[in-house]
């Protein structure tokens, strides 16, 4: 079962903009260890 965690906004927005600047979904999740779709979410939040 997965962990609530609570993330900053700073952290949100960072990830954000390094999908925005071309790093990959998957990679992403896998380095921050965060799901894909919540990058997705805080990407369409950011953009």
């Amino acid at each position: 079962m997965a962990k609530h965690r609570s993330h900053s906004i700073q952290f949100k927005r960072q990830v954000a903009q390094e999908f925005i600047a071309g790093e990959t979904l998957h990679g992403l999740a896998k380095r921050h260890d965060v799901s894909r779709t919540l990058i997705r979410i805080w990407v369409g939040r950011y953009e």
